[in-house]
């Protein structure tokens, strides 16, 4: 039995959809006696509805930038949550940088915060500084910024400032902070207890500088169109997930 655990965003999910061929190649990896699974920042309520809606089979699903792992019919198996201590702190560092969005995921639910900047695409109800006081301790936070630049300044300062509190993941403008010594990697290291399988049996690809670490830690498939930094790294750079099955099976 071999896994294969891929990014979600413009990795499996490209140009909006997931494509035919993409989906076929996943079925048979299955039907073979395989495990397919989504490693992503995304919050598990997002990933599942993406899943649900292109109504792709999985296996597991690491959320949440490894702060959640669930089977394939997301049921919860493990998670790690950040102390709600660092979300004061982290907001006041974020402020001065004009984020675009400020939002906390806790379980099946997303709160956004206010912010100067006019709040994305469902994030119309937003909430006051004074609620992250009172918010339970959390999966994950994801913020974003105009620059990469200004990006990797916040980032730079949690892990500076507020590592004994969280880790912070950046992905291009967007940052994701969750529990300390929570990642790609140690979600998957999870999801290898989960099927008793070795190092060996793990495969990965990604796109953005958040896949970064599981793409050097196992054996890897960069995207074409993904980061540099990936490729130097991945066995190979591909240009779909089917390319990769093709590889494997």
């Amino acid at each position: 039995m071999r896994i294969l655990a891929t990014d979600f965003d413009n990795t499996l999910f490209r140009d909006r959809t997931i494509t035919r061929a993409d989906a076929d190649a996943i079925a048979r990896y299955r039907f073979a006696g395989n495990r397919f699974g989504i490693v992503t920042g995304r919050h598990l309520p997002s990933i599942r509805a993406e899943l649900e809606r292109w109504a792709l089979p999985v296996d597991f699903v690491v959320a949440c930038t490894g702060g959640v792992l669930t089977d394939g019919a997301f049921r919860v198996l493990s998670e790690h949550r950040a102390p709600r201590a660092g979300l004061v702190p982290l907001y006041e560092a974020a402020l001065p940088l004009d984020p675009l969005y400020f939002c906390v995921s806790v379980g099946l639910e997303r709160y956004w915060i206010e912010v100067p900047a006019p709040p994305p695409e469902g994030a119309e109800a937003r909430l006051p500084k004074a609620a992250l006081e009172t918010l339970p301790d959390y999966h994950e936070m994801g913020t974003g910024f105009a620059t990469e630049e200004t990006a990797a300044e916040f980032t730079a300062y949690c892990s500076e400032r507020l590592s004994a509190l969280l880790t912070a993941h950046r992905n291009g403008i967007h940052v994701d902070v969750c529990a300390p010594g929570t990642s790609k990697v140690s979600g998957l290291y999870e999801v290898l207890g989960l099927y008793g399988a070795k190092k060996d049996d793990l495969f990965v690809a990604g796109d953005n500088l958040n896949d970064l670490s599981m793409i050097r830690e196992f054996s890897s498939f960069a995207m074409e169109k993904g980061r540099d930094e990936l490729k130097r790294y991945a066995r190979a750079a591909v240009g779909s997930i089917a390319e990769i099955v093709d590889m494997l099976l």
